[in-house]
């Protein structure tokens, strides 16, 4: 299963990177669900019921901030222009950089590789991620070896265009 999905056409390249996090808005919308119905079918008292409500608060605002800023990040490699975009649908386009600045960087946070979008004069500097974090199993190479061979590949030569 692709948790990543882009589309080629003559003139850009669209890419949205996280579609994983679909499942982890899913789930916190279902945490946040029971934690609003449980006082309902259970009682409690008021002290456990706070604390209930503020998990379900917390669940239902990360999964808010998670569909809205996260889930539907497109970025766009516009080939007429040759500029990188980052694209949240509905809210704001912004230019990132152009192609010659480009730079695509393997990183690790906390043991865990993926990849990000740099500018090539400041390479450590503000990045930007193209791919969720890959596991250090097996599973996690294979998607790791999947990802390159799919995304990378294609990105890095439609990047090469003249």
């Amino acid at each position: 299963m692709a948790f990543w999905t882009f589309s080629i056409t003559s003139e850009r390249l669209s890419l949205q990177p996280n579609k994983r996090y679909k499942y982890k808005i899913i789930i916190c919308l279902l945490l946040a669900a029971i934690a609003f119905s449980l006082p309902y079918f259970v009682v409690i008292g008021r002290d456990l019921y706070m604390l209930i409500l503020s998990i379900g608060i917390f669940c239902a605002t990360y999964a808010i901030y998670d569909f809205l800023f996260k889930l539907n990040v497109t970025y766009v490699f516009d080939l007429t222009k040759r500029q990188l975009f980052h694209k949240v649908p509905g809210l704001y386009t912004r230019k990132l950089m152009d192609f010659d600045e480009v730079y695509i960087l393997l990183e690790t946070d906390n043991c865990e590789p993926h990849y990000v979008l740099s500018n090539k004069k400041d390479r450590y500097g503000k990045s930007y991620a193209i791919s969720d974090y890959f596991s250090g199993t097996r599973k996690g190479a294979l998607e790791q070896e999947r990802y390159e061979t799919e995304v990378l590949e294609v990105v890095t030569q439609y990047l090469s265009k003249e």
